[in-house]
């Protein structure tokens, strides 16, 4: 009877732990899913009051900004992902 007991307790211990660490690896796994890995930098970009942007586009190494108004042409921005500190404009007529 002693045996049957002991066999129970370890039963429910083992499912205890079996449920414990499912939930846990599903928490982990939903955590990094929705983290985001790339870190956001803010920095001003130096446009005229009235300047907004109107479209932008992205691919592997560079951020494309068009902006408009501000008083002056239409421009193109354009930022290194891998160096956000650096940007070229380019003015369009």
């Amino acid at each position: 009877m002693n045996k049957l007991k002991a066999i129970k307790i370890t039963v429910a211990f083992l499912t205890f732990l079996l449920v414990f660490g499912m939930l846990s690896a599903v928490g982990i796994i939903f955590k990094k899913a929705t983290s985001s890995t790339t870190q956001s930098t803010s920095r001003p970009l130096n446009q005229p009051k009235g300047s907004k942007i109107s479209s932008f586009k992205t691919d592997n190494n560079n951020l494309y900004l068009l902006v408009n108004g501000g008083g002056i042409d239409d421009r193109i921005i354009i930022i290194n992902k891998q160096n956000p500190q650096s940007y070229s404009i380019i003015n369009l007529n």
